[in-house]
């Protein structure tokens, strides 16, 4: 895998978040608040990525294919995000983890009876929020968070949304983070997508990579493979 390079000297070195981090996981992983999301199976944190850059992609909540991989975004349909990262940044190749710091909504995967995803609830939700998200965020110090699905986007701004009314706006929260709120590229969502303009998964991408290279380009600056 090629590093990351960039043209610009004054590219921010890791700072103290990185530290914080690591005490916050620390806490987090052993978090069994929930008995309801038992058995509270997480992604490993030190896939996480970087909060060097200070660009944060949230979710929802970890998935079981992507918990399988031991990758957030990993499932072939959330691959997706990960496919309009590499446009952005194209003709550059590296993973988005070295730009992006990754995060859930709930930390832990929301499964069904029958062993398959579902949606978190109101009160893990909640939950979570209060005692993670909050913090982390706080550490990590994002400049742009791109939300996707409802729950991120809401947890992310501090107030319920509409997502189909601001799908691909940027949006300030009340701690003057940029958030951008986007529909999540899952099945259920096809309904949700088509109402707000977005005809197949490869248009979904190509507006996705042009948000991605937007924030790259304003926040890291331009950026090549190292040799």
């Amino acid at each position: 895998m090629a590093r990351l390079h960039t043209d610009d000297p004054t590219t921010p070195r890791a700072d103290d978040s990185a530290a914080e981090l690591k005490k916050f996981w620390r806490v987090a992983v052993r978090c069994r608040v929930c008995p309801t999301i038992a058995p509270w199976r997480k992604f490993p944190p030190a896939t996480r990525g970087t909060p060097r850059y200070h660009l944060m992609i949230l979710g929802e909540a970890p998935g079981r294919v992507s918990l399988w991989n031991r990758r957030p975004f990993s499932n072939p349909r959330n691959l997706t995000v990960r496919c309009a990262f590499a446009r952005a940044i194209a003709p550059a190749t590296f993973e988005p983890e070295e730009i992006f710091y990754f995060s859930d909504t709930v930390k832990c995967w929301p499964s069904s009876k029958t062993g398959a995803n579902r949606s978190p609830s109101a009160a893990e939700t909640n939950t979570c929020v209060a005692r993670h998200l909050a913090n982390e965020i706080a550490i990590v110090r994002p400049r742009v968070i791109f939300a996707f699905g409802a729950r991120a986007a809401s947890a992310a701004l501090g107030h319920p949304i509409k997502l189909s009314e601001i799908h691909g706006r940027s949006v300030e929260n009340s701690n003057g983070v940029r958030i951008v709120p986007l529909m999540h590229p899952s099945t259920i969502n096809i309904a949700g997508m088509r109402r707000v303009g977005i005809r197949s998964l490869d248009d979904y991408e190509e507006q996705l990579a042009a948000l991605f290279r937007a924030a790259i380009t304003t926040l890291v600056g331009p950026a090549r493979p190292a040799d």
